[in-house]
């Protein structure tokens, strides 16, 4: 019976096997975790470097048009005196006409 069972040496080299690869283990996710976090924080300040490159030049692109108008004054352009349709109230009096016709109102 006893030779069925492993030795105690046999068993607490198991044992320290078992904690070297959970310690290994645990090191290696944690490294893929800080990995991850890594291209994950290089992928956003790329990003957050293209936007800040963008706004600015949008900036200075505004600010030259800006003074593009004020050396060539163009006279104002008349604003159009008709009125535009409003599109709510044609639809409030599409609605009133439709409950006419089916007697409600």
């Amino acid at each position: 019976m006893d030779d069925a069972k492993p030795s105690l040496a046999r068993r607490a080299a198991a044992v320290v096997v078992l904690a070297v690869v959970a310690v290994v283990a645990f090191r290696l996710a944690l490294g893929a975790i800080t990995a991850v976090f890594w291209i994950v924080a290089l992928v956003a300040l790329v990003i957050a470097t293209l936007w800040a490159v963008s706004t600015l030049k949008s900036a200075r692109r505004a600010r030259g048009e800006k003074r593009a108008r004020r050396v060539k004054a163009r006279p104002a352009r008349p604003l159009p005196t008709a009125a535009r349709p409003d599109r709510v109230e044609d639809q409030i009096r599409q609605i009133k006409e439709q409950l006419r016709g089916q007697g409600r109102r």
